[in-house]
């Protein structure tokens, strides 16, 4: 009998964290750069997202078919893609999640990115220049409305 409601603590305590997880908005970070990815999937997982996170253009481009992110991280160097590129992609898809770009690229590149991404009707939250202020990001991240948000009706930014 104590085997059994064991079990059964074990069995809501699994099914109680699916639910937090549940609730929780995901993140895709689109970073090339094996440490940038890292970093920036740690102030995701401390402003409260669950990230997943793109090495490649393909591997980004895969799971944003496949998944319905909250937000996106872009960096708009990919390696042999440029992000704008991904946010065609996304447009494609019909992503309607918030991004935040990230970028080392000079004024007038990041200026054409953002035009590029208004014409693909893409919300932009943010830009974050190169080197990336951490505490900034997660500040970011922690005021962005989310998917969820905007589904439950509540669009406003999250304190």
């Amino acid at each position: 009998m104590l085997g059994q409601a064991r079990s059964l603590e074990a069995d809501d305590a699994r099914l109680v964290a699916a639910d937090v997880a549940a609730a929780m908005p995901r993140l895709l970070v689109i970073d090339d750069e094996d440490l940038h990815r890292l970093i920036i999937c740690r102030v995701a997982t401390k402003a409260g997202f669950i990230p997943a996170g793109g090495a490649s253009y393909e591997e980004a481009a895969k799971l944003a078919q496949e998944t319905a992110f909250d937000c996106i991280t872009l960096d708009l160097s990919l390696g042999q893609h440029a992000g704008v590129e991904m946010l065609r992609h996304l447009s494609v898809v019909g992503c309607k999640a918030p991004i935040i770009i990230i970028s080392g690229s000079d004024e007038a590149t990041c200026r054409e990115t953002l035009r590029v991404a208004k014409s693909l009707k893409l919300e932009v939250w943010e830009l974050v220049r190169k080197p990336v202020d951490l505490a900034m990001l997660r500040y970011s991240l922690e005021r962005l409305p989310t998917q969820r948000d905007y589904q439950r009706g509540n669009a406003a930014v999250r304190s």
